[in-house]
């Protein structure tokens, strides 16, 4: 379960970075324009959701 967590973490790391790539700099913004733009979104969305659940994997983990 610990490398579970860890492998979500990491995974929400990339997707955060993505997200803040395509939604927050002017090449991202260039790439993703109008309704591309969902992607980077929907991203950062998926980052927040795996950052949730890789720390509690993480943490019920290191609570045993």
């Amino acid at each position: 379960m610990r490398l579970t967590g860890i492998c979500f973490l990491v995974l929400a790391i990339g997707l955060g970075i993505f997200s803040w790539w395509g939604m927050l700099t002017a090449t991202g913004q260039r790439r993703f324009d109008e309704m591309d733009g969902m992607y980077p979104f929907f991203a950062g969305v998926a980052a927040g959701v795996f950052l949730i659940a890789g720390a509690v994997l993480v943490a019920l983990r290191y609570k045993r």
